[in-house]
């Protein structure tokens, strides 16, 4: 696998080219790759490179496209026996035409059970690019990447407490402080500084307090397009880090 080299991931939040995104009803999160792999259309066979992929499906960049709505089946020759299932069924969403380089791109969601998936090419892959393998394809379909970063939070009082993440994903963060033992509802997040990443701003509503008062569980609210770029910075930065 080592020309199959990750050029990066960044965390995306669905937004308006919806069209884009996998349609599974959640909210999309990709890694941008280049895989090279084989696909099926009815019986015939040709020759692709997946472009990113996520828990919900995959971008392939091919030469021979197929239709919206037609069932695809895509391998990976790299995985060798490591999967248990070594063809992995999808079905067509959309197909793209990009014009400075006459690339065609398809958007593929998967069309197997949980069970398939989870003996599949698809996982050890997801589990190679840093999606932990408790979560993968169960009920909790985001990434967290665990970590120690310093923040601050600012309770609805306007008091300030200060404290570290245990975990930060797309969507939310788990946070450890010597907190009130109040219940809070809705918190502001200063994240970072961290190594040489900058802090940014998050505002969240509170769907766990533990009893002990000192771990919550962080939903975030509508990010800005600056904090979701430096959230995807830290997460890209975390995972890198991880996988060293």
């Amino acid at each position: 696998m080592q020309k199959d080299l990750i050029e990066g991931l960044r965390a995306l939040r669905r937004g308006s080219d919806g069209a884009e995104g996998y349609r599974d009803g959640r909210q999309v999160y990709r890694i941008r790759c280049e895989y090279e792999v084989e696909y099926r259309v009815s019986e015939r066979g040709y020759q692709g490179q997946i472009v990113d992929i996520g828990l919900g499906g995959m971008k392939l960049r091919c030469s021979h496209p197929p239709e919206v709505g037609e069932s695809v089946v895509v391998s990976y020759p790299s995985a060798g026996s490591r999967g248990a299932n070594q063809t992995v069924p999808c079905r067509v969403e959309w197909v793209r035409h990009r014009e400075r380089d006459r690339a065609q791109f398809v958007g593929l969601t998967y069309d197997a059970s949980h069970e398939l998936l989870g003996q599949s090419w698809v996982k050890q892959l997801l589990k190679e690019l840093g999606f932990r393998t408790d979560l993968t394809f169960q009920r909790r379909r985001y990434l967290r990447a665990e970590c120690y970063v310093p923040v601050r939070i600012t309770d609805p009082n306007g008091d300030h407490h200060r404290g570290r993440l245990c975990n930060l994903g797309v969507q939310g963060a788990l946070v450890e402080a010597l907190l009130p033992h109040s219940p809070l509802t809705t918190v502001a997040l200063q994240i970072g500084p961290f190594e040489e990443l900058p802090s940014f701003q998050v505002a969240g509503s509170v769907t766990q307090q533990s009893a002990q008062a000192d771990l919550l569980s962080v939903s975030f609210a509508q990010l800005t397009r600056e904090a979701t770029d430096t959230l995807g910075t830290y997460l890209r930065h975390l995972l890198l880090n991880h996988w060293e």
